[in-house]
C-alpha cells in the first residue's frame, strides 16, 4: 500500500479541524445571512439528503458527504428518522436492522443504537465541514400513507405527550451540537390533528434547547411556500425558507425572484430550501430544464437569498433514494450548480443588495413579473454589481448611477463555468451592453482593490 507523505496527513488534520471549527453559526448582525464562529459570511449551498442518516452504511456516508463536498456543498437537509418507503433506500424506518423506536411507532422509546449512530453522522458531518438542516421527524404528505410519519405518529402507540418525550430528549441531546439548524414540518403544515403533536415536539425540544436556529418545510401544495406562511409555527422560525415544487403553483406571488424580493423586504434572513431535483417527477421544467434550475439559483441570490439548494438524479434514478448515489456525483446538474457555487464563492456575495429600481439598467431589463426579467444586485459599498440575464439581449447601464468609479468588466457562462474579460467602463450615463449569444448570461462589474477570478 502506497505512504500518504506526513505533510499531506497534517494539511488534512488542519483543514478538518477548521471546518469543524467554523461552527456554530449564527445571524449576521443585519439578520441577513449566516456567519461562522470567526464572523465570517456562511452561505448555505445544500444538497437535498433526506434519507441519508437512515440509508447508508457509515463508511458510504462518508464517502457521500467527501463527494458533494468536492462539488462545492457544505449543506445537508436530512431527517433525523426516515420513513418513506417508496422513496428511501435501505428498509426504512431503521437503520441496517435497528429501529429508531423501541417501541413501534411510540415516540417516547427512542433506541439508543440507532441514536448513537446518529450522534455518528452529525459529528462527521461537523468534522467535514456540513451545517445539517435537521429535521427531527418528517412528517410527510398527508395525502400519502407511504410518505413520512404523520400515519405512524396518530397511531394508538403514541399521543401528543410522547411527542413531547421525544422532543425533551432531542433537546437534551443534540443541545451542545453545534453544525444542526432545526427544520420543523416536512411536507406536512402540521395544522387540525397532527397540531399537537407537532407543538409538543418543539416545545420538549425547547424546554431544553433554546440556543438552535430554526427554519421549516411545511406543504407547499397548500400555498405554504415560506417557513412563515405557516401561521400555527411562524413563532418559531429565524430563517424563512422558500420551498416550491412548481413555479408556477406560487400564481401572483411568481415567480421566484418576485416572492423572494417581497420577503427579503421583511427583514428576516431567506434562503432557498429544497428546491430543484434534477430530472425529478412530475417532470415540469423547474426539474427538467437546466435554464429554469439556473435562473431560479442565480435571480435568488441576486434577490436577498442567502443560500440555495438541489439535488441531483436522471430520469431512471435520484439521488435521495440512496440506491445508486455514485454516478449522480457528476450529472449535468451538478456541473451547473458548482458553477454558481464557484461565481459566489469568488465574490463578498453578503455585501449584495437587491437592485430593483430603474436607475442602473435603464433599458433591456425585461418585464418585471415575467421570466426574461433580469436579477440584479449591488454591493452595499458600491464595489461590485452583478446581473443574470436569462436570454440574449442589449442592455443600457447608467454607469453614473452604479458607482463613482471606472469598474472592470467580465462575462460569466454560468453553462461552462468560464470568464470572458471584456474591459472597464465608467462615467457614462448610457452604457451599451451585447450578450455574447441567446443564452442566459452573467455580467460582473467589478471595482474589488485585487480581485481575482476564480480559476
Amino acid at each position: 500500500m502506497a505512504k500518504i507523505p506526513v505533510f499531506r496527513i497534517i494539511f488534512l488534520l488542519i483543514i478538518q479541524y477548521h471546518l469543524a471549527g467554523q461552527f456554530p453559526l449564527q445571524l449576521s448582525p443585519n439578520h441577513r445571512f449566516l456567519v461562522d464562529a470567526d464572523n465570517q459570511p456562511f452561505l448555505i449551498k445544500e444538497f437535498s439528503a433526506w434519507g441519508l442518516i437512515q440509508a447508508l452504511s457509515e463508511p458510504d456516508e462518508a464517502a457521500f458527504l467527501d463527494s458533494i463536498k468536492l462539488r462545492g456543498f457544505n449543506t445537508v437537509l436530512v431527517s433525523v428518522i426516515s420513513n418513506a418507503t417508496s422513496q428511501m433506500g435501505g428498509n426504512p424506518p431503521d437503520w441496517q436492522g435497528i429501529p429508531p423506536f423501541q417501541v413501534e411507532w411510540d415516540f417516547s422509546t427512542p433506541n439508543e443504537l440507532y441514536f448513537q449512530h446518529v450522534d455518528h453522522f452529525l459529528a462527521l458531518a461537523r468534522e467535514k465541514g456540513f451545517l445539517v438542516l435537521l429535521v427531527p421527524c418528517y412528517l410527510g404528505y398527508f395525502t400519502d400513507a407511504s410518505q413520512g410519519w404523520w400515519d405512524e405518529v396518530r397511531s394508538a402507540n403514541n399521543s401528543p405527550e410522547n411527542m413531547r418525550s421525544y422532543g425533551e430528549f432531542l433537546g437534551r441531546r443534540y443541545k451542545d451540537t453545534p453544525n444542526i439548524i432545526w427544520v420543523a414540518g416536512g411536507d406536512n403544515d402540521a395544522k387540525d390533528i397532527d397540531e399537537p403533536y407537532l407543538q409538543n415536539l418543539i416545545a420538549g425540544m425547547r424546554s431544553s434547547d433554546n440556543q438552535h436556529l430554526w427554519t421549516g418545510h411545511f406543504d407547499n401544495t397548500s400555498g405554504t411556500f415560506w417557513s412563515t406562511d405557516n401561521p400555527r409555527y411562524r413563532k418559531y422560525i429565524d430563517i424563512d425558507g422558500l420551498y416550491v415544487w412548481k413555479e408556477i403553483s406560487l400564481g401572483d406571488r411568481g415567480p421566484h425572484y418576485r416572492t423572494e424580493l417581497a420577503q427579503y423586504g421583511k427583514g428576516k434572513m431567506i434562503f432557498q430550501l429544497d428546491m430543484s431535483y434534477e430530472h425529478d417527477v412530475p417532470h415540469y421544467a423547474d426539474n427538467e430544464n437546466p435554464q429554469w434550475i439556473r435562473r431560479k439559483m442565480y435571480n435568488g441570490l441576486l434577490s436577498g437569498c442567502a443560500g440555495t439548494s438541489f439535488s441531483s438524479g436522471t430520469l431512471e434514478n435520484q439521488c435521495y433514494w440512496f440506491k445508486k448515489w455514485q454516478p449522480l456525483m457528476n450529472t449535468p446538474g451538478m456541473q451547473l450548480v458548482n458553477h454558481c457555487f464557484k461565481l459566489f464563492d469568488a465574490l463578498p456575495w453578503h455585501q449584495l443588495i437587491p437592485d430593483t429600481n430603474e436607475q442602473i439598467v435603464v433599458t433591456g431589463r425585461g418585464t418585471f413579473g415575467w421570466l426574461d426579467y433580469a436579477c440584479a444586485a449591488k454591493a452595499s459599498d458600491d464595489s461590485f454589481y452583478v446581473i443574470y440575464i436569462p436570454t440574449g439581449r442589449t442592455l443600457y447601464f447608467n454607469l453614473h448611477a452604479m458607482s463613482e468609479s471606472v469598474m472592470r468588466m467580465h462575462w460569466y457562462n454560468p453553462r461552462t463555468g468560464q470568464f470572458i474579460r471584456i474591459g472597464h467602463a465608467g462615467h457614462d450615463s448610457h452604457f451599451g451592453v451585447v450578450t455574447p449569444d441567446d443564452d442566459d448570461w452573467v455580467l460582473i462589474f467589478d471595482g474589488i482593490p485585487d480581485w481575482q477570478l476564480p480559476g
